[in-house]
């Protein structure tokens, strides 16, 4: 299935019939107060008179309970004095309350061991909220990532893509899940208006969640380094209409429609429609980017049955797109003026996603609960550009060298062209039990779940026969003209299937001052190549198996410590050997990354910390020269070890902090040369850190002072070590104000903030031979109607 905006016209429908909406539901809402998203109540219903009543769960440490207390005290109006509460054996409708602030949760989602509190998890996990979306104005995922200190976005700003660094490993923008489903989520990039959670887990997580498909599914570097989990928005007990207006610098202007209802006698019936929808000219020189989306998400809360659905659409033009750099050995030039285009004005770049996801679970007893869940996600993008290569040389020239001093341009650039059409079709199910009993003085919380992931892609590559274009970084390339596309260079579909059985234990006592769990998960991977272009390079079906074993240990020592330690490992794509090596055919198994971590957790009532180290090694496969040819062998290894200092909440009622510090060290510990061995990770920055803050003001009443620092330090370019890019560092600033409107009396919420406040040009990242740029100074602007 493929959709175009066509100017516009499908999302302004849908914007359209989403205002309609709004308009009816005016009479529906007469009666009911409106309350702005930043603050939602507890979740609460009538009790069915035919149930016996259930008895109220504690999901997770005591602080949480004082943040549903804040919560409640907030709301503006309690569908019903009994609170409905989902048993601890369920996820559905049971996501841990914001912490105090507001900016993160309590707890969050690992996968087969269910929702865990902060400080009954034993790894290092920060959900960040959907009020921290809106009052960020984050348009989409990386937005709300900058905030990590252990996340860095490594892929352009300004190209439509959030690959990311976690903990110094790639995790490919294929693999976001979407409500626990991996590689459901928007292929490339998602729009974060529809995000109720954003749920980054530092670390492998095989046993938690499976493998990750990535990439074109026949390749992928896989969760090993950290995984991200987007959960969607749902109706809350309070009815929302909300209409929020957006500008981002130059002129981009958009909106985002928010309505959200509960229905049936005791509100067990929920429907949330979001949609976005923004046109114009983005900080980049030359750059239009049309974005819109809509997601309808349905839920139904029983007494002991809960299911929910979620549809959405995104799409997205971007003319023209930013794009990375290939770097040889040639010196690495200071980036242009911070909003250079460095692109040709031809190239575009449209992907669309379609995307839905179907979880339901039934409580066979109060101890018991069956669940199932099923994702579905077609992806299609549409492109042509070229992705430049830093020569230094003039036109024509390859790249400069020392014996012709007459041929070196300081930012010489070029690159052959390409124009193409990829889909990616994904399928994700997942199936199982969630057990919590007592045996004798010993609490097990059991789970045993069985998962599938299916993703096929499909590639047609043209380039232009007139080979490669050159130009120069610093002077914007509008005289390039398109060539034609005449020669197929790439032609093949690919796919990959993962399936697995996990079962997991975790043994708590002591009012679970004690916790020690473990898992183990039986992987197998399938996949198959069919090139149409070289039919001599594709290969049927050929997969394998693997046992992923996790271990991990919570001691709380006294009241509001916890202690954590954990074994666990990471799963990449089997690769097979390719090419002209000996061993061609040779199917390698998969890549197992292994972490140990410990840590400490402080929760102090309004203010958390967490201070973690950990060391991940990370097999990959080198050329290994061998008599008669060269061989592909999985023997390479990257190790990365490092400590976190992560800190979110409230130092007093009016200042709230978040953010931290990340110091890794990431060592190439068997290259593909001897000579590297030993020497620095390309793209892992020694120190990176993150510092947000929000301060209430004393001098006028719903004013708000926001600022954040974030700092990177430099990075390698290449293994060798001999190229590098500079430290940054980015100033970010805001304000909010809150006040009643006159007409209705309801909220009305105005936000502005200025990103890189200096408007400093610098590279932002370097991964696997490329670097990328920054975005330039960047303003935001919205206000939020209730109605």
């Amino acid at each position: 299935m493929e959709f175009a905006f066509a100017s516009g016209g499908s999302v302004r429908a849908v914007s359209l019939g989403a205002v309609s909406f709004i308009a009816l539901s005016f009479g529906l809402s007469s009666t009911r107060s409106a309350h702005a998203q930043t603050n939602l109540p507890a979740v609460t219903v009538e009790a069915p008179a035919a149930s016996k009543p259930r008895p109220v769960v504690r999901r997770s440490q005591s602080s949480s309970g004082r943040s549903q207390q804040r919560q409640a005290a907030q709301s503006v109006q309690r569908a019903a004095p009994v609170p409905y509460v989902t048993p601890a054996t369920g996820t559905l409708g049971a996501l841990p309350p914001p912490y105090a602030g507001g900016q993160v949760a309590s707890g969050g989602g690992l996968g087969l061991l269910g929702n865990r509190g902060v400080m009954d998890a034993p790894f290092n996990q920060t959900s960040y909220t959907a009020e921290l979306i809106q009052n960020q104005q984050a348009r989409t995922i990386r937005d709300v990532l900058i905030n990590d200190p252990s996340v860095r976005v490594i892929q352009a700003a300004g190209g439509g893509a959030d690959g990311l660094f976690i903990r110094g490993f790639y995790y490919d923008s294929g693999d976001y899940a979407l409500n626990g489903l991996s590689g459901i989520a928007p292929y490339y990039s998602t729009g974060a208006n529809f995000i109720e959670r954003v749920e980054v887990l530092k670390g492998p997580s095989a046993v938690l969640n499976g493998m990750t498909v990535g990439g074109t599914g026949a390749s992928s570097a896989g969760a090993v380094g950290g995984s991200v989990n987007l959960v969607t928005k749902h109706a809350a007990d309070v009815d929302i209409t909300q209409l929020t207006a957006t500008y981002v610098s130059k002129s981009q202007f958009g909106q985002q429609i928010d309505v959200s209802r509960r229905y049936g006698e005791h509100k067990e019936w929920g429907v949330r429609l979001n949609s976005t929808y923004s046109n114009g000219n983005t900080p980049w020189n030359r750059q239009n980017d049309e974005f819109g989306n809509v997601a309808l998400g349905l839920d139904y809360r029983g007494d002991t049955v809960r299911a929910a659905v979620d549809i959405g659409y995104q799409a997205d033009v971007l003319d023209p797109p930013q794009r990375f750099f290939s770097v040889g050995s040639t010196p690495i030039p200071s980036p242009p003026k911070a909003g250079t285009n460095f692109q040709v004005p031809w190239a575009y770049y449209h992907p669309t996603d379609f995307f839905s996801t179907v979880k339901g679970e039934v409580d066979v007893t109060d101890w018991i609960t069956a669940y199932a869940g099923f994702g579905y996600h077609d992806s299609n993008i549409n492109y042509a550009y070229p992705s430049p290569i830093i020569s230094n040389a003039i036109p024509g020239v390859l790249a400069a060298t020392p014996a012709t001093p007459a041929t070196f341009q300081l930012g010489g650039l070029r690159a052959t062209p390409g124009m193409g059409k990829e889909t990616y079709e994904t399928l994700a199910g997942e199936a199982g039990v969630r057990i919590n009993a007592d045996l004798g003085p010993v609490n097990h919380a059991v789970n045993v779940g069985y998962s599938i992931t299916d993703r096929t892609y499909n590639q047609r590559f043209l380039t232009p026969s007139s080979g490669a274009i050159y130009w120069n970084l610093y002077s914007e390339p509008t005289n390039i003209a398109q060539p034609t596309f005449n020669t197929v260079s790439g032609s093949q579909t690919t796919n990959v299937d993962l399936w697995s059985v996990g079962v997991s234990d975790t043994m708590s006592m002591w009012d679970k001052r004690l916790q020690f769990t473990v898992g183990v998960r039986r992987q197998t991977a399938g996949s198959s190549v069919a090139n149409y272009l070289t039919p001599s390079s594709s290969r049927g079906e050929q997969d394998t198996s693997v046992w992923t074993p996790a271990y991990a240990v919570v001691v709380k020592p006294i009241e509001h410590i916890s202690l954590y330690a954990n074994y666990i490992e990471g799963l990449q794509t089997p690769a097979v050997v390719g090419g002209t090596f000996l061993n061609r055919g040779t199917v390698f198994p998969p890549g197992q990354t292994k972490q140990v971590e410990a840590g400490i957790k402080i929760d102090a009532g309004r203010i958390t910390t967490t201070l973690s180290g950990f060391d991940i090694s990370q097999p990959s496969i080198i050329s290994v020269a061998v008599p008669g040819g060269t061989e592909q062998r999985l023997n390479g290894r990257q190790r990365n070890r490092g400590i976190e200092l992560n800190v979110f909440g409230q130092v007093t009622p009016a200042i709230r902090l978040l953010g931290g510090v990340a110091m890794i060290h990431g060592v190439q510990e068997q290259a593909a040369l001897a000579s590297n061995n030993g020497k620095d990770a390309v793209g892992v920055p020694g120190v990176t850190a993150n510092i947000g803050a929000e301060w209430d003001t004393p001098f006028l009443r719903d004013f708000t002072l926001t600022g954040r620092v974030v700092y990177t330090s430099w990075q390698y370019v290449d293994v060798a070590n001999t190229l590098t890019i500079p430290e940054w560092t980015r100033v970010d600033l805001g304000a909010r104000y809150t006040f009643t409107s006159p007409w209705n009396g309801k909220p009305i919420v105005v936000r502005g903030s200025i990103e890189n406040v200096f408007n400093k040009a610098y590279w932002a990242s370097a991964y696997s031979g490329v670097i990328t740029l920054a975005a330039p100074r960047t303003y935001l602007v919205s206000t939020t109607f209730n109605f």
